[in-house]
């Protein structure tokens, strides 16, 4: 793991060298700032496109899909993270990554770099992958070829997410090729540059495995043949073996920008940290399990109810920083104790909910069509005022950056249970031990590895021999990544996660809606790629570009529902 060295040096790079898939011809000869492309060091481009996925990996895994997810609620400024009230999402950031990370190839290959061209197709296929994932089909093939001027290099028509994920899968195979060297046979590897890695080239050859063996189980329920003999295929490869080997990067902490998004260092009203709250679905299950990361990373409720007649005839009264309320306060005001199995049904009723959990409390999925600040009888219900009766994040997360604050890119948790996965499928190796190395990576990964001996026997944490099991440990540790925890129950329905009251539809949305630029500057060829989306019943308001209507990977294969 490095820290994130962003410079402004860089900066006035990338600003030079930003695309979209679509750009105008006329723009590619202009150079405002001075920087010539043909001579500028592929160690500076690729900084720059490792630091900017590093960084997105954070904005959407710690954003609005960690509230898909059920990791996290917000209780102000909440429709999009709670409720899935979604707008178009654009996706000209990836391409800009994309095209800066072209051009480091091109100059890689121009000087004979092969560590350098070997990481630009991995990161190719990780954005690439990212794409796919999120949107589904995508300009791939013509994406990055503007400035040869034809038609389908302007307007690049969509490929099919088969066509992607073949496609990424090749070039990993070839970047895992051009990595396989010893390192002094590469030349002008810049180790601050490289964020990830340091210029280790052995563990960027393990990445590209891995991301490999990622995409072929992506894959597993859509075209299980191919995936099976991928899979295969890539666990007789070197993968990533160790924590030490995660793709992991940190952050810097020296401006807001380079911060951790909830740090409360560059927000001195701590509104924004104050917005995040554990959903009940996450905290409630790792209460359940005795899980040593469930204070690692949320904060006991400060003041937590009791319903008691302890202090009548007083209804509702705070003492000793626990706040106790009546049966009859309950009962005449309709009101009702939280149930994870009930609540939904309550709130629908008309009933309003009381946690009365005595050290950690969260706020439950879609709990309200309205911003849920007043949830759990807040006495403060202002937007970005704080709930004294509901748990907060951890203080580690206040910091602008620390040693567990990393965009959590590949973790050696992840490569763990996709092996267990493929176990459990019998397509080789042991499914026990690949997930209690899974769980006990991921409890390393936060620093409390060493509650693993007695963790890992504990009813519901002891391996069952369930894929079920092993879906939710690989979803309780991709908190912070949680798109890759959406990707997974997409195509596996696991965990079995339920909406609340109060979502925009009642089902968990499955992909982003494709962005207006694209709409506008490309309307051929989006409208072509949105007949390829099956829509279900709950799209029909949308027409084919909706979150929930099922991408190619999904067609077919009656999941995740």
């Amino acid at each position: 793991m490095k820290l994130i060295r962003i410079t402004y040096y860089l900066m006035f790079v990338m600003s030079v060298l930003v695309f979209q898939s679509c750009q105008d011809l006329t723009e590619l000869n202009e150079n405002p700032n001075g920087v010539e492309p043909s001579t500028v060091d592929p160690n500076l481009l690729i900084s720059t496109v490792l630091t900017e996925y590093g960084q997105s990996v954070v904005d959407n895994g710690f954003g609005n899909v960690a509230g898909v997810m059920q990791h996290l609620e917000k209780d102000s400024w909440s429709s999009a993270f709670n409720n899935y009230d979604w707008e178009e999402e654009e996706w000209s950031g990836y391409y800009s990554m994309l095209r800066t990370n072209k051009l480091a190839y091109e100059r890689a290959v121009e000087e004979g770099m092969e560590f350098h061209q070997g990481v630009c197709l991995v990161m190719r296929a990780m954005i690439f992958g990212r794409i796919t994932d999120f949107w589904g089909d995508a300009p791939y093939t013509y994406a990055l070829n503007a400035e040869d001027g034809g038609t389908d290099d302007i307007l690049p028509p969509f490929d099919s997410q088969e066509t992607i994920y073949k496609g990424i899968i090749d070039e990993l195979a070839t970047a895992a090729s051009l990595l396989s060297k010893e390192s002094t046979e590469y030349s002008n590897v810049s180790a601050e540059a490289d964020v990830f890695y340091g210029g280790d080239a052995t563990k960027w050859m393990k990445l590209a495995n891995s991301l490999a063996l990622r995409f072929y189980m992506r894959l597993s329920a859509k075209l299980p043949d191919y995936a099976e003999a991928g899979v295969k295929k890539m666990l007789a490869e070197s993968l990533i073996s160790s924590v030490d080997e995660g793709c992991m990067m940190s952050y810097i902490g020296s401006s807001d920008d380079d911060s951790w998004p909830s740090n409360t260092e560059y927000d001195s009203s701590s509104s924004n940290f104050k917005r995040y709250k554990p959903c009940t679905t996450l905290l409630y299950r790792l209460n359940e399990l005795n899980d040593p990361r469930l204070g690692t990373w949320f904060n006991p409720v400060e003041i937590p109810i009791v319903v008691s007649s302890l202090y009548a005839p007083t209804e509702d009264t705070v003492v000793d920083d626990v706040r106790y309320i009546t049966p009859e306060y309950l009962a005449a005001n309709s009101m009702m104790i939280f149930d994870e199995s009930t609540f939904k049904q309550a709130v629908e009723d008309g009933y309003t909910l009381v946690d009365t959990n005595s050290v950690y409390v969260g706020l439950p999925p879609s709990v309200s069509s309205y911003e849920p600040y007043d949830y759990n009888l807040n006495p403060n219900p202002t937007q970005g005022g704080g709930n004294v009766h509901v748990s907060y994040l951890s203080d580690l997360f206040k910091d602008a950056e620390n040693e567990y604050l990393l965009a959590r890119i590949f973790p050696y948790s992840e490569v763990c249970f996709l092996k267990a996965e493929a176990a459990y499928y019998g397509w080789g190796g042991v499914a026990e031990d690949s997930y209690d190395a899974g769980v006990e990576a991921s409890l390393e990964e936060w620093g409390v590895d060493d509650d693993f001996s007695s963790y890992i026997a504990n009813d519901g944490v002891a391996f069952d021999g369930t894929l079920d099991q092993i879906m939710e440990q690989k979803w309780i540790a991709s908190f912070t990544n949680a798109s890759e925890a959406w990707f997974d129950w997409r195509r596996t329905g696991l965990p079995d996660l339920q909406t609340g009251p109060s979502p925009l539809r009642d089902a968990i949305p499955l992909r982003f809606y494709y962005g207006s630029d694209e709409k506008e500057n490309n309307a051929t060829n989006y409208l072509a790629a949105i007949e390829n989306l099956e829509t279900t019943s709950y799209s029909s308001s949308d027409d084919n570009d909706s979150a929930w209507s099922k991408m190619w990977l999904l067609q077919g294969t009656d999941e995740p529902w």
